[in-house]
């Protein structure tokens, strides 16, 4: 018998796949931020080592140390020397509300809804697939990522129990391409998009709407999973439309366009 991977390992596994081009800093740069931001990687989480990482990706240990300097000047990793050392993922800044509500309040009407459309048709595209492709167990085991009704509410559990559930949703497609984009739209949107779990009320419709999609996923229904993977979008990006209208309303200035 097939042993299951655990939730996210595919996701991961994404991360980690060679590079192909040998001396690209940037690119590893690049992939390793889009995890930390998207919440593959995780605040305390260590690294592997530079070998390693040269290795997985397939590029030179002196493209690996420089990339790491880029993040570390962008505050996502801290590295220590020495017995014991390594690069670990920093603490803090990436869930900030004032700041991400600062970012909502910059962004356009327009470019809130064209983003909020491709993240949907990703997502929702990746369930359609992924209902296809995956099998019993590995669906039965996305059960595992959901917070446990029961736990205080922790917006910062449930944002990142929800980021997890779709890049894991998305790596069942077993295209490592659609993974790869789902973890760059995660990086770029997905915080702002789950702004609305602060409130236990939307946490509920949320849970209920997920465990729909992952039933869909386990009966192998592709038109279902992609039905309930929009409702379930619609739900927190519903909410995120309707408060940056409210703070628009409130501060009718020019908004920028990036």
């Amino acid at each position: 018998m097939t042993a299951t991977r655990p939730p996210g390992s595919r996701a991961r596994s994404a991360i980690f796949a060679p590079l192909g081009d040998i001396g690209r800093a940037a690119l590893v740069e690049q992939r390793l931020a889009e995890a930390i931001r998207s919440g593959i990687l995780t605040p305390g989480e260590r690294l592997p080592s530079e070998p390693e990482l040269a290795g997985m990706l397939g590029v030179a240990v002196v493209t690996v140390r420089e990339a790491l300097i880029g993040l570390r000047a962008q505050g996502l990793v801290v590295t220590t020397r020495g017995r014991g050392g390594g690069t670990v993922i920093a603490d803090g800044g990436l869930d900030d509300e004032d700041a991400l509500a600062a970012r909502l309040a910059a962004m356009s009407r327009a470019e809130f809804h064209d983003r909020a459309d491709h993240y949907v048709l990703l997502l929702a595209g990746c369930a359609e697939l992924a209902a296809e492709r995956a099998d019993a167990a590995e669906v039965e085991a996305l059960h595992d990522l959901l917070p446990d009704p029961e736990e205080t509410h922790d917006p910062g559990r449930w944002r990142h129990a929800d980021a997890e559930l779709w890049l894991s949703i998305a790596a069942l497609t077993q295209s490592a391409r659609l993974t790869r984009e789902v973890v760059r739209s995660e990086a770029d949107f997905g915080v702002l998009a789950r702004l609305p779990l602060a409130d236990p009320a939307t946490c509920d419709v949320v849970r209920e709407r997920q465990e729909a999609l992952l039933s869909a996923l386990a009966d192998g229904d592709p038109d279902a999973a992609r039905r309930t993977g929009r409702a379930l979008l619609r739900t927190t990006l519903d909410a995120v439309a309707r408060t940056q209208a409210a703070v628009h309303a409130r501060t009718p200035t020019t908004r920028s366009a990036s």
